[in-house]
């Protein structure tokens, strides 16, 4: 009897895990799993964040190429944005984000009582963060998903998402912390 039980016990395990196994790889009506889900949520809330730091920056910078910088991710972020709707609904059901991430919307919050230079550094430095995240999430998309139309996307998409880490990191650059007592 000691040697039946261990046996029935893993047996009975599992035949339990089996249906959750079955289940994790499920795949959508266009061939989609949770990870292509996954994408699309947080690839829209990356976007909708992205739109509204973009508006702050029209407004409260002083810098042109600041305002201009937030000027494009208002457009292209808008832009994949509804592709990216388009090609999450119909049939396949991902749910896109509503708004951004609770994280972002941080961001968000500390970039609109910030005005000038001190608003120019800061939205620098988070979009260096927001944009090396959504490399990271595109990357992974083209990587591991399994919707092709998903992919493709993500594919198509990223080229623009590093292009626009790279002027981040140029604006970072560009806007120095400021100077303490001492000149240092």
């Amino acid at each position: 009897m000691s040697n039946t039980f261990p046996r029935f016990l893993a047996t009975a395990l599992l035949v339990t895990a089996l249906p959750f196994a079955a289940h994790a790889q499920e795949k959508d009506s266009k061939g989609g799993t949770p990870t292509d889900a996954a994408f699309v949520a947080n690839a829209s809330a990356g976007g909708i964040a992205e739109v509204e730091m973009g508006k702050l920056a029209q407004t409260n910078s002083q810098s042109a190429k600041v305002r201009k910088f937030g000027q494009q991710m208002v457009a292209d972020h808008t832009k994949a944005g509804e592709e990216l709707k388009s090609l999450a609904g119909g049939d396949r059901g991902y749910a896109t984000a509503e708004s951004a991430a609770p994280d972002a919307q941080k961001d968000i919050n500390a970039l609109e009582r910030l005005k000038g230079p001190e608003f120019d550094r800061e939205y620098a430095k988070v979009m260096v963060a927001a944009h090396e995240k959504t490399v990271a999430i595109f990357q992974a998309e083209t990587e591991k998903g399994t919707s092709d139309e998903l992919k493709a996307f993500a594919k198509d998409t990223l080229p623009t998402i590093k292009h626009h880490l790279t002027m981040a990191r140029d604006l970072a650059s560009e806007t120095p912390a400021p100077r303490t007592k001492g000149g240092k």
